[in-house]
């Protein structure tokens, strides 16, 4: 079986390997590519891309593409292909003259060398996450039919090894939530009437790459005044006023493991929005109360929509948490019917958004230990001891 993640410990591919051996396919299977390195601008970093599996072992592959321009590969290329070698830790495969018929060339060589049956298989994922399968590759299914591949749902395996963190993760997400915890403290340092959005997310930028933290799988969010008033909005130059909402939201990256956590500071004094914010954090911590192994997730979802409710705000129009550290689940949403486990980790956002006027929006992180939780971003923890 072939089959892509963004990032994955040594556990999370044993898992994957006596899964997809024991419950899953005898034959090969390939899932969908969610990550491409084009060579001419950086090498492979975050892990593998495809996990071939057989009855006899696993082969672990990263893909390097660049595009041939002329026919040939140039000496840049070959260069960031060998550094893209001596980083992973999986083996690579060079994609030359990124195309369609050049992709399904690698990956069907991939699937015949493992071929234990007739027919390999293709495993689609069509969970949450950055590795479900995009529309994009349509056509790459498609062809991969067209010479002979089946197609099945691999979403559930997946799903069973990429739930939730193991013991060995969890010091990653505690160090991105460490980080992130910083760069929120900087910016209360720095904070004042008259800077713009767009300095302020530099300055959320420059404490997480100084610490290591280099990528983003978002891009670092400063909005400001009545701009709050939408969930996701972009950072521009505006300059803060006083009084203004301004919530700062970041999406730090490593290694393929993400966070998401966000702050609503108050510029001044501004009564208002003093108190919308303590109303979300009151939200916030109603919801805390039920956080612990076996809940339903859907508890977590109501509970925080119910409190805003009472105090006569709009619902917020989007969920109240998702997973972080590239983990599948828990999706904190009313529609869902799972339990809480223990390691879990997630992000909460419950928020208020007021039309016209501005937002507020605080998310930590949260983990699921065997007794409780654990609120792992310590610049939100003073909020809630």
């Amino acid at each position: 079986m072939v089959a892509s993640v963004g990032r994955g410990s040594n556990d999370d591919v044993s898992r994957y390997f006596a899964i997809t051996t024991n419950q899953f396919f005898r034959a090969p299977s390939l899932s969908n590519f969610p990550y491409l390195y084009y060579t001419n601008f950086a090498p492979c970093r975050y892990g593998p891309i495809a996990i071939a599996v057989s009855r006899n072992g696993m082969k672990i592959c990263s893909t390097c593409t660049h595009y041939c321009y002329g026919g040939y590969v140039n000496e840049l290329d070959m260069n960031l292909l060998a550094e893209a070698v001596s980083e992973s830790p999986w083996n690579v495969v060079l994609v030359e003259n990124f195309t369609l018929e050049e992709l399904i060339g690698r990956i069907v060589n991939v699937l015949r060398e493992y071929r234990e049956t007739e027919k390999p298989i293709v495993g689609i994922n069509k969970a949450w996450g950055r590795n479900r399968l995009s529309f994009l590759y349509a056509d790459l299914i498609k062809r991969l039919c067209s010479q002979g591949v089946g197609v099945v749902d691999a979403t559930e395996v997946l799903v069973d090894v990429f739930d939730k963190s193991f013991e060995e993760e969890l010091p990653i997400i505690r160090w991105i939530s460490d980080t992130a915890s910083k760069a929120l403290q900087a910016v209360e340092e720095v904070l004042r009437p008259g800077i713009r959005e767009c300095e302020v997310a530099a300055i959320v930028d420059k404490v997480l790459d100084e610490n290591g933290i280099v990528d983003r799988w978002f891009t670092t969010m400063v909005v400001s005044g009545p701009r709050t008033a939408t969930p996701h909005a972009k950072t521009s130059a505006r300059r803060i006023s006083p009084g203004d909402p301004v919530v700062v939201d970041l999406g730090p990256m490593w290694m393929g493991y993400d966070g998401c956590i966000a702050y609503t500071f108050i510029v001044g004094q501004n009564e208002y929005w003093q108190r919308v914010l303590e109303d979300v954090v009151e939200a916030i911590r109603t919801g805390l109360e039920y956080v612990k192994p076996g809940i339903p997730v859907r508890i977590l979802d109501e509970a925080p929509r119910k409190f805003l409710q009472s105090r006569g705000y709009l619902d917020y129009p989007h969920l109240t948490g998702h997973p972080i550290g590239g983990f599948y689940k828990p999706v904190i949403a009313g529609f869902i019917e799972y339990k809480l486990e223990p390691g879990m980790v997630f992000a909460y956002e419950p928020a208020v958004y007021l039309p016209g006027k501005g937002g507020v929006r605080v998310e930590p992180h949260i983990l699921i230990t065997s007794h409780g939780h654990q609120i792992l971003t310590e610049y939100h923890r003073r909020l809630f001891n």
